[in-house]
């Protein structure tokens, strides 16, 4: 079964970041963006990943919801995490 990991961010800096199988939320954890996305994305992940007892070979994608635009610094980081996280696991280079 695979996983899609969905992030929210939202326009008051309130993240939510979902673990979703087959559309339905599994597991879900939020935060207030205070301009540390770069530090504590993956952490977050890692902490629902491991909270609902999925490997990262498990998820076979993302998807960003986002109410700021896509050229502030918290999306693009976002992305470019997430892009990286997949890229990684993909190539073997990061541990299931």
């Amino acid at each position: 079964m695979s996983y899609i990991i969905l992030l929210k961010i939202g326009s008051e800096n309130e993240v939510q970041l979902e673990l979703v199988k087959k559309g339905k939320n599994i597991g879900t954890l939020s935060w207030t963006d205070g301009s540390d996305m770069s530090r504590l994305l993956l952490l977050k992940i890692d902490q629902l990943l491991e909270k609902n007892k999925i490997g990262l070979d498990k998820i076979s994608g993302y998807k960003i919801m986002s109410e700021v635009p896509e050229n502030y610094t918290s999306f693009r980081i976002a992305k470019i995490t997430l892009e990286s996280l997949m890229i990684g696991k993909d190539s073997g280079s990061i541990p299931k």
